[in-house]
């Protein structure tokens, strides 16, 4: 798939923050009638209120990363092309004639434009507008340079799908130690859960729930019991984040680590957790 453009993106956003005021409109009517399943509803109207756009996101990413993982490849065979005697552009369409992936699209578009009387600069500007990506954006402006000035155009494609590929390894190394992290932060979440069961169902329910008089509580079991299950869905939500920000080095990314943990919270509390 393509990116979305902004219009469809600010359908989705919207559709999303609907869909959640719609569902937490019904848990504040329900919270007249019963305040624990209004509890539940709320929690799930920000599941799903985040749910599209974590989707959306998560899909428009892998495409990205599915692009400028086979661009040092492009470059590398555009090079060989123009070391085996063609010019830059008849090099690119030698190119454009394997699979890359998404890319490969990407390449006979900009082809398509310079046989319809642009130029390959301007190809390669349209290109850099299109994906929104920094990486595609400084390759792009790079490859516009690099033909307009002319000169040794093979040495300087070489070098920068060389500089690319070093980057990648970068990242990929980051990538693989960060997730290390990630993994930290759901046993960080899976113990702060178990905390709360223990704590819920060990002491607060045979303390208060079965109206023991060993202490005066200043509150009654469901009330207790509501505020650990808000700290748990807080917990969820922002572990999530924190998760996705140190993973993958976007907040974005963490919204499906926290509607993943929102869920956990919600099953624990349903099945696990004492109800009132």
């Amino acid at each position: 798939m393509e990116q979305l453009t902004k219009q469809q993106r600010l359908t989705v956003i919207l559709s999303s923050v609907a869909a959640g005021v719609a569902i937490g409109i019904m848990g504040v009517f329900t919270y007249f009638t019963n305040v624990i399943l209004a509890d539940y509803i709320f929690l799930i109207a920000i599941a799903v209120g985040m749910t599209p756009y974590a989707v959306m996101k998560t899909i428009e990413n892998r495409w990205l990363s599915s692009i400028e993982k086979r661009i040092p490849e492009l470059l590398e065979d555009i090079a060989e092309g123009q070391l085996a005697g063609m010019t830059f552009v008849k090099a690119l369409e030698a190119s454009a004639m394997k699979d890359y992936g998404p890319i490969s699209e990407e390449v006979k578009r900009i082809i398509s434009r310079t046989k319809l009387g642009g130029t390959i600069e301007e190809g390669f500007e349209e290109l850099a507008r299109r994906v929104n990506s920094k990486l595609v954006s400084r390759v792009s402006g790079i490859m516009v340079e690099t033909t307009r000035a002319g000169g040794d155009i093979s040495k300087i494609i070489r070098s920068l799908a060389a500089y690319l590929r070093q980057i990648q390894t970068m990242n990929m190394e980051r990538k693989a130690t960060m997730k290390v992290y990630i993994g930290i932060v759901y046993i960080a979440f899976g113990v702060f859960i178990t905390t709360v069961v223990i704590l819920v169902n060990q002491f607060f329910y045979p303390m208060i729930g079965l109206g023991s008089t060993i202490f005066a509580p200043q509150a009654d079991f469901i009330t207790y019991r509501r505020i650990f299950f808000y700290m748990s869905m807080l917990q969820g939500l922002f572990s999530g984040i924190v998760a996705g920000k140190m993973g993958e080095g976007l907040i974005v990314a963490g919204f499906k680590h926290a509607i993943i943990m929102m869920i956990i919270t919600l099953a624990v509390y349903l099945f696990i957790v004492i109800p009132p």
